[in-house]
């Protein structure tokens, strides 16, 4: 089993109050899980509120938001082991009351599960402004399933044929566990299922405000932000920041009742170190060790070298080795992650009462931190000549996509390739890599895997797909993001 060193720890504090300064984090705290000794190591950096320059402490609670999916993943896979549920059961089906616009008849609990259900950010198109709005006191909210889809749900594609990061999926799925539970509350279900079976004492899905949880903060929209929101016709809010940089945040329930089951869990860094400790441990009783084996293998997967899907689980390649686990992202204040490495026996556990567009810098930094490596950039060298000659051009997310498209439109956007000598350049149409950026060869042996170094950090990767001629007709880069390279018609 691993073992953590003074020495260990002592980089991954060092590195964590790093990471504080250098992304001005109100605060952040850090743990360390192992399988057999626990938390063996648990530390807060910074403020749980800065105006009050109370310190953040690994007591403290926190919106762990996205996070909840596991656990609502947890709970239906128990219902698959007492054979109350079926991963193949339709969705229609199981909500007959659900109005589905589009391919929906082969939709299935796997699907859900693994984000592959053809829906997308929002239920509709024209709500699509209420998920884009910073302003969450301004969104409609409503606390029923009854009333969560008076339109009905766009099924854009057909299930099976594309990934699309989907809250609504998970409130779909919260749902179907709350029928085949006898229609109890979800707080009442994870507490017998999950929580009360590992004296988890201070985690809930209420979502309330209380003394205890760490005040969240966010940041004034960047320049992309800025522009798509005002594209949009969404009001931009002028706030003032607290210390020059992070805004205070008022609560706001964004995941009301009826969505609680996308994001709605609250927990502290020591409840979240028994949760990753069964994780480490298969289930730990929860559900069968075969039921757990399902949830972090491979159930969505186009290349193996990127990000990929589980059930519930994201599964993501690290310096040789593959983590499973799951961030979380609450507007006003909160980024949270969890990450299980189960060769190693340790999971990593991080939590920032912040909001930030992109928090991932800060959790690969620790993450390295745990596993003692540092960044491995790719070294400069010559693309193959046929990639040089073929991979330049447009390349575009796949249509239909208003609803499935949003995050990677929105964050990415469309890309161009171009060739400058003997290198390919990657550009853009948002993020940091809208000046262009260069591709760098990663493998000899396979010229069509990239890389794009980055500054003190993990490199992203970027792969080319070709036919069966060897012909260019798309690529991926991580979050399972896929683009079509535009044909001259």
């Amino acid at each position: 089993m691993p073992s953590f060193s003074p020495q260990d720890l002592e980089r991954v504090r060092r590195v964590a109050r790093i990471a504080r300064e250098r992304h001005t984090l109100p605060g952040i705290s850090v743990g360390i899980v192992t399988a057999d000794a626990g938390l063996v190591f648990a530390e807060s950096f910074g403020y749980a509120d800065i105006e009050a320059e109370t310190p953040l402490t690994p007591q403290h609670g926190q919106r762990i938001a996205s996070i909840t999916k596991t656990m609502v993943g947890l709970c239906a896979m128990a219902l698959v082991d007492e054979r109350k549920l079926r991963l193949d059961e339709r969705v229609a089906d199981l909500l007959p009351d659900v109005v589905f616009d589009g391919p929906s008849y082969d939709m299935t609990v796997w699907h859900l599960l693994t984000h592959t259900s053809g829906i997308g950010e929002a239920p509709t198109v024209e709500r699509l402004r209420d998920v884009a709005s910073p302003n969450r006191q301004a969104v409609r909210s409503v606390e029923e399933f009854k009333d969560l889809y008076p339109d009905g749900i766009v099924v854009e594609v057909p299930p099976g044929t594309k990934w699309a990061y989907c809250n609504n999926g998970y409130a779909l799925l919260g749902e179907i566990v709350r029928r085949k539970e006898g229609y109890r509350e979800l707080q009442e279900i994870m507490q017998r299922r999950i929580w009360g079976p590992l004296g988890m004492r201070d985690t809930h899905i209420l979502d309330d405000p209380h003394t205890r949880l760490a005040t969240g903060y966010h940041r004034a929209p960047g320049e992309d932000t800025r522009f798509q929101l005002e594209r949009a016709g969404i009001p931009i809010a002028d706030e003032a920041p607290v210390d020059g940089t992070n805004i205070r945040g008022a609560f706001t329930p964004d995941f009301n009742k009826a969505m609680r089951a996308a994001g709605g869990v609250q927990s502290t860094l020591p409840d979240m170190a028994k949760y990753a400790a069964a994780l480490l441990k298969e289930g730990a009783g929860l559900i069968t060790a075969q039921s757990f084996r399902a949830m972090v293998s491979p159930q969505w997967c186009p290349d193996a070298r990127l990000n990929h899907w589980g059930l519930a689980f994201a599964l993501a390649p690290h310096h040789g080795r593959v983590a499973f686990g799951h961030g979380g992202a609450y507007f006003g204040g909160w980024n949270s992650h969890v990450d299980v490495f189960p060769a190693d026996g340790f999971a990593v556990l991080q939590h920032m009462n912040v909001m930030l567009d992109d928090p991932a810098p800060v959790f690969r930094a620790v993450i390295r931190a745990a596993l003692g490596v540092e960044p491995r950039p790719y070294p400069a060298r010559s693309a193959d000549p046929r990639l040089l000659d073929d991979a330049p051009g447009a390349y575009w997310l796949p249509m239909p996509g208003a609803l499935t498209n949003f995050r990677p439109a929105t964050r990415v956007g469309p890309v161009r390739i171009a060739r400058e000598g003997d290198s390919l350049m990657f550009t853009s149409r948002w993020g940091s890599w809208k000046g262009g950026v260069q591709l760098v060869p990663a493998d000899p042996d396979d010229p069509a895997l990239f890389a794009i170094n980055r500054d003190d950090d993990d490199a992203a990767l970027v792969v080319f797909e070709r036919d069966d001629r060897g012909a260019v007709t798309g690529l991926r880069i991580d979050e399972l993001v896929y683009m079509r390279k535009q044909t001259s018609t």
